[in-house]
């Protein structure tokens, strides 16, 4: 693939950065030609503490990946637990004289579920969060229902007087979702889309049928573990479990007293999630010390099972734990710790495979693993979504364009409607 336009992204991790270059040929076909990675630092569990640490973080990325172009547009993963989602539903008559649904009907439909749910009591109390801190920051059209008419995947161009729309909304901090938004911009570059990091995960990850057929993803990074849920085709469900493969190093830092790096070397080498498989007096050696393989098994497992259990509640309580016949693909790096397959399969009751980016068309070996699934999928989910708002995309395609304006018009005290905000 030598032509195309070329399509930037950065994910930006808890315990590194990726930046990712590639190119597309319009057809959503993407070959990857450059990708740089920097150590993270001033991230805590997907959420910017230092600014400035940060965005040496991503400037150092850019610079392995060859640089970009000064004011390029980039699209920018988003994590942390300050993410909630639920999922609504609305409905408008179609005042059209021909009442065609149009893609500026649609639009309408997506601002009225964010309109609605403003003043979501449980989004503000249930969290923690106190009122005005948490903003809905896109929506993720599911389903319409027509005149009554159940299922329809892409109501554009379609007749009907009474349109409902089923959607996945997704709501934020908005500082956190602004920090985030500093950070990348200070190193002179545009963030034009940001996207939900487990929906990019599964754009590389999984296969149409696999959502169709009812899967869930979870991908476990450095600083959170990423729940995605899809159901007969659709996103159904997302949740941020505060944990990732950080919390397992610096656990077994604590129990074998060794400083962070010696227990991240172990768990590397050595771990496993599976201790009873494991001979209690067989020990490993890392330098010139010995340690018991079994404890350090037993400490890995114990945090692997609070994740998994932690999953397993929330797809169960969210109602989509019985409606996953494909199982469930665990990507991120903390899912090559060995026996992490074995174990979800226990706790959730489901099949489970370790899953890397498909259809991958690149030279660059490494991306080849868990750990850049995110990264190579924010390339997937912008050549599949094309511009910001794409005109003929149905209920598939997901609009994250607007969080960018309207997270930056907040702090300039637009309301999502456009209109000046006043006090809440």
């Amino acid at each position: 693939m030598g032509s195309g336009r070329l399509i930037y992204g950065i994910d930006v991790g808890t315990t590194k950065i990726v930046a990712i270059v590639g190119r597309s040929d319009g057809r959503r076909s993407v070959e990857v030609v450059s990708m740089g990675e920097a150590p993270s630092y001033g991230l805590r569990r997907g959420v910017i503490v230092d600014r400035e640490a940060a965005a040496e973080s991503v400037a150092e990325a850019i610079d392995a990946c060859g640089g970009f172009t000064r004011n390029v547009h980039v699209g920018v993963g988003i994590a942390g637990s300050h993410i909630a989602s639920h999922n609504a539903e609305v409905a408008l008559l179609n005042r059209d004289r021909d009442r065609l649904v149009t893609d500026k009907f649609v639009s309408k439909l997506e601002a009225e579920v964010r309109r609605a749910d403003l003043w979501r009591d449980d989004l503000q109390e249930e969290d923690g969060f106190e009122v005005g801190e948490q903003e809905v920051i896109h929506v993720v059209p599911r389903s319409f229902v027509l005149d009554g008419a159940e299922g329809v995947r892409q109501p554009v161009g379609l007749a009907a007087r009474r349109v409902t729309m089923q959607a996945h909304v997704v709501t934020g901090a908005v500082a956190s979702i602004q920090n985030l938004l500093f950070a990348v911009e200070d190193c002179g570059v545009n963030v034009s889309r940001v996207v939900l990091e487990p929906l990019a995960s599964s754009e590389a990850c999984l296969l149409p049928e696999d959502r169709e057929t009812g899967v869930a993803l979870l991908d476990v990074g450095g600083g959170t573990t990423d729940v995605a849920a899809f159901v007969r085709g659709a996103l159904t469900h997302t949740a941020v479990v505060p944990i990732g493969g950080v919390s397992f190093s610096s656990d077994v830092a604590f129990g074998l007293k060794v400083p962070f790096e010696v227990a991240d070397e172990l768990k590397i080498r050595y771990g496993t999630v599976l201790s009873e498989t494991v001979d209690s007096v067989a020990p490993v050696l890392l330098g010139e010390r010995h340690y018991s393989a079994r404890f350090i098994a037993e400490i890995l497992e114990h945090r692997a099972r609070e994740v998994l259990e932690i999953a397993r509640d929330s797809l169960w309580k969210a109602r989509v734990l019985d409606h996953l016949p494909g199982g469930v693909v665990l990507t991120g790096g903390g899912s090559q710790i060995e026996g992490m397959e074995g174990l979800a399969e226990e706790i959730l009751g489901v099949r489970a495979r370790v899953a890397t980016p498909r259809h991958l068309r690149s030279e660059i070996k490494a991306l080849r693993k868990p750990q850049y699934s995110t990264a190579v999928g924010l390339l997937y989910f912008a050549a599949k979504n094309g511009h910001l708002r794409p005109k003929s995309k149905g209920a598939a395609t997901v609009s994250f364009g607007s969080i960018v304006a309207a997270v930056k018009g907040w702090f300039r005290g637009d309301s999502p409607d456009g209109t000046e905000r006043g006090g809440r």
